[in-house]
């Protein structure tokens, strides 16, 4: 465990990393675990210092569960790569299926194009064998725009290669 005499650590701590207390929503996981790999690469951390750092900013039930993570890890070898996995496996089979349900079934309705934009990006990041290419991306996003949105966008360019493209194209449609 990192000490505060650590200066690698110190380092660390300076760049204000939230802390996470064990919430089992995917989304709140994900972003901690994205903001705080940020961090490490702004700081250019080894595998070694990542797993020691993430694992001071766990608290309550997050704290609990790397207790038992710590009993079965040898965390001397434990990569930043194994570290993301397991944390990714935080949050239960059940809520994960859940988001992937939430995003086959995203439609834009009457959200603007921006907000219907961000819950797409949000819930594709638990269903990438579903947006697995550009096209696919693409397929899923136009499915669920209002009709005479998407409509629009076919009609403005009839082979929309890129996800930016279609977005793009929504928000003139919009």
């Amino acid at each position: 465990m990192a000490y505060s005499f650590d200066p690698v650590y110190e380092r660390f701590r300076k760049q204000a990393p939230p802390s996470f207390e064990g919430k089992a929503e995917p989304m709140e996981v994900e972003d901690w675990l994205k903001l705080v790999e940020a961090i490490f690469d702004h700081m250019e951390l080894n595998d070694h210092q990542r797993v020691l750092c993430a694992a001071h900013l766990l608290k309550m039930d997050a704290r609990i569960w790397w207790d038992v993570v710590k009993q079965t890890r040898d965390l001397n070898t434990m990569t930043w790569a194994d570290f993301f996995q397991v944390g990714k496996t935080y949050y239960s089979a059940a809520i994960l299926a859940t988001r992937v349900d939430e995003f086959m079934t995203l439609v834009q309705g009457n959200l603007f194009i921006t907000n219907y934009t961000q819950k797409f990006d949000r819930f594709a990041r638990f269903a990438p064998k579903i947006v697995l290419t550009e096209a696919m991306r693409v397929q899923r996003y136009m499915r669920g725009l209002k009709h005479m949105i998407a409509r629009d966008v076919k009609m403005t360019n009839a082979e929309v290669v890129s996800y930016a493209e279609v977005l793009d194209k929504a928000l003139e449609a919009e």
